[in-house]
C-alpha cells in the first residue's frame, strides 16, 4: 500500500509500505534560515524532546541533506519522520562545535545519537596479580597503578584478551619480546607469569615498548604469510589490529604537559585557544592580532592551568581530548605552536595571517 500526498519526502517503514509526506512551511523557512556557518543543530520532537544532535562545517548544508536527500539508512529516515523543529547553535571553529555537540550530547542523551552519551560503560584493561590462566582483564573503574584506559570499545578488548593468551608467556628480548603461538593456551607456571606481567606492564604503559611489541607481531604475521601458514598470519593481523586501537588511544591518555597555542584565521577576525595535556583550558576571539593580544592571552591561560574547573570525569573527558587531539592533527587551516620561554610570537602571527 502506497499513500501519496507529496513528493518532496521519503520514508521507507518497511518494505509493504511506503509514506511520502511533505515539508511543512514552517520547517522549510527555519531550515532556510540556517546560516552556512560552523556549529550545531538540535533536531526536536512534537513534545519537545531533543532527538538528535549533529555538528557541521556549514550547517545549513549539513541540515539540507536530511530533507533533500534519498537516505538508504533506514535510522535517519525514521529521525526525519520525527523531526517537528529544527534548533541550532553557531560557532566560530569547526572544534567549538565538536566540543560542544559532545558536551550536548551527554547532557540531553537523545535517542538517535549513538556516540559520547555511554561513557559510564568504558572500560579499563588491568593486568592481573598471579593468575595461571587470566593475565588481563576488564574492570569498570580503574583500580590500581596498572589498569590502563579508559577504552570506548569493551569488544576489542575482550578480544584482544584472548588472543593475547594464544602468545604467552612472552618475555623480554634484547629491546624487544619473544613469543610463541600456541593454538591451545595453556596455564603459566608462578615464574613464567611474572615475566609475561612484567612485560605486559612495559607494554602497555610505555609507548616505545608498545611499538616494539607491535612490530614483533607484524614481522611474526609477514613470516606465516610467505610461508603459506595463512591461519596464523590472520591470528597475527587480528592481534596486531587490537594493539593498535590501544596505541592510538594511549596517546591520547599519556599526559605530556604540552602547553599548545592554536590559532584559527575566521572571516570576521581570528580565534586563539590554549591546550594543556589534550584539554581546552582557554578560547578568545580577537578581531585582528598583535603580539600583545597573544601575550595578554597567554598569560590568563597560564593563570587558569591550577585551576581545576576544566577537570572532568576521567571517561567523560576521553571523548573530549580525543576531539582535540584529532582537530590537533588536521591542522590545515590552523596555525600551531607549542609554547616556551622564548616562543616567537612574530612568526606565529605571520603564519596565522598567511
Amino acid at each position: 500500500m502506497t499513500i501519496v500526498i507529496n513528493y518532496e519526502k521519503i520514508f521507507t517503514m518497511n518494505k509493504h509500505l511506503v509514506i511520502i509526506l511533505s515539508i511543512p512551511k514552517y520547517l522549510k523557512n527555519k531550515i532556510e534560515s540556517i546560516p552556512e556557518k560552523p556549529g550545531i543543530y538540535k533536531m526536536i520532537d512534537s513534545q519537545g524532546n531533543i532527538i538528535y544532535i549533529g555538528k557541521s562545517k556549514c550547517l545549513k548544508k549539513r541540515v539540507k541533506s536530511y530533507f533533500y536527500t534519498n537516505h538508504d539508512f533506514n535510522k535517519i529516515n525514521q529521525l526525519v519522520f520525527n523531526i517537528h523543529d529544527i534548533d541550532f547553535i553557531v560557532t566560530d571553529t569547526h572544534l567549538e562545535a565538536q566540543l560542544l555537540e559532545c558536551k550536548l550530547i551527554k547532557k540531553y542523551r537523545p535517542i538517535y545519537n549513538s556516540q559520547y552519551k555511554n561513557d559510564k560503560k568504558y572500560v579499563y584493561l588491568k593486568i592481573e596479580d598471579y593468575n595461571r590462566f587470566n593475565s588481563l582483564s576488564l574492570t569498570i573503574e580503574k583500580e590500581n597503578e596498572y589498569s590502563f584506559g579508559p577504552y570506548r570499545s569493551k569488544n576489542i578488548l575482550l578480544n584482544l584478551i584472548e588472543l593475547l593468551k594464544k602468545l604467552y608467556p612472552i618475555k623480554k628480548h634484547l629491546n624487544s619480546y619473544k613469543f610463541a603461538y600456541n593454538p591451545l593456551p595453556s596455564a603459566m607456571e608462578k615464574d613464567d607469569f611474572e615475566k609475561n606481567r612484567q612485560c605486559l606492564i612495559e607494554i602497555f604503559s610505555q609507548e616505545e615498548c608498545m611499538k616494539n611489541f607491535m612490530s614483533t607481531i607484524e614481522t611474526n604475521m609477514k613470516e606465516a604469510s610467505s610461508s603459506l601458514h595463512f591461519e596464523r598470519a590472520s591470528y597475527y593481523r587480528d592481534t596486531l589490529s587490537s594493539i593498535e586501537y590501544l596505541y592510538n588511544l594511549n596517546k591520547i591518555h599519556s599526559p605530556k604537559n604540552d602547553r599548545i597555542l592554536m590559532g584559527e584565521k575566521l572571516d570576521d577576525g581570528y580565534k586563539l585557544f590554549y591546550i594543556l595535556d589534550g584539554n581546552l583550558i582557554l578560547k578568545k576571539k580577537f578581531p585582528r592580532i598583535t603580539v600583545k593580544n597573544i601575550e595578554d592571552f597567554l598569560s590568563q591561560a597560564k593563570a587558569l592551568e591550577s585551576h581545576d574547573n576544566f577537570h572532568i570525569d576521567e571517561k567523560s573527558n576521553l571523548d573530549f581530548r580525543a576531539i582535540v587531539s584529532r582537530e590537533l592533527q588536521v591542522n590545515l587551516s590552523k596555525t600551531i605552536q607549542i609554547t616556551e620561554e622564548n616562543t616567537d610570537l612574530e612568526l606565529f602571527i605571520n603564519h596565522l595571517l598567511s
